[in-house]
């Protein structure tokens, strides 16, 4: 199951970095219209070139663990996982949250019955409710030293909560689900 989520999550990376390589190559290319000089011929020669070097907004989320509810015991089921948010700058971050349900619900399933799920995140400054595909924007405290917190450590929580009404009645089985968290730049 993580090997999924990771494989989904990188999938999103890839496809958000040829995005933006894209926007900067165009970018890069417009900015290429001052020419080079051409030296003339004499005893020394001099010509100049303009040397251009786009570096994308970039941001990576990574320490995620895979999140065990245990035996539903007739309460609240909640578990969560620590996360690292890096970003190569400054500013803020959004986060975008989808779950492998029907429309990318937040859902569990056995294969037959599903269970819905809620999710927050946490960014240090407190936990916000997060809505499937909608952009949770304003996060902050993006580590921009180390792509994997070594020096910070996790600046991020993601939680996730089936309530005891939507469990309870539900057949004797195991229920799973991918969540997938996107994060991007602002």
């Amino acid at each position: 199951m993580r090997c999924l989520f990771l494989l989904l999550l990188e999938i999103t990376n890839m496809k958000l970095r040829q995005v933006l390589l894209a926007a900067s190559l165009a970018v890069g290319i417009s900015g290429l219209a001052v020419a080079a000089t051409q030296g003339t011929v004499g005893f020394t020669s001099t010509g100049t070139l303009n040397i251009n070097l786009a570096v994308n907004d970039e941001v990576r989320i990574s320490n995620l663990t895979d999140i065990n509810l245990g035996v539903f015991a007739g309460v609240d089921a909640v578990g969560t996982s620590a996360a690292c948010v890096y970003r190569n700058g400054t500013g803020n971050y959004q986060i975008t949250a989808s779950g492998d349900g029907a429309a990318s619900a937040f859902t569990l399933t056995d294969g037959v019955n599903t269970v819905p799920y809620s999710v927050q995140w946490d960014d240090g400054l407190g936990a916000s409710a997060v809505t499937t595909g909608v952009a949770l924007i304003g996060q902050t405290g993006a580590d921009d030293a180390s792509p994997t917190c070594a020096t910070t450590g996790p600046n991020g929580t993601v939680t996730v909560t089936v309530a005891a009404t939507d469990a309870n009645g539900l057949p004797a089985a195991t229920y799973a689900g991918v969540l997938t968290l996107l994060v991007a730049p602002e």
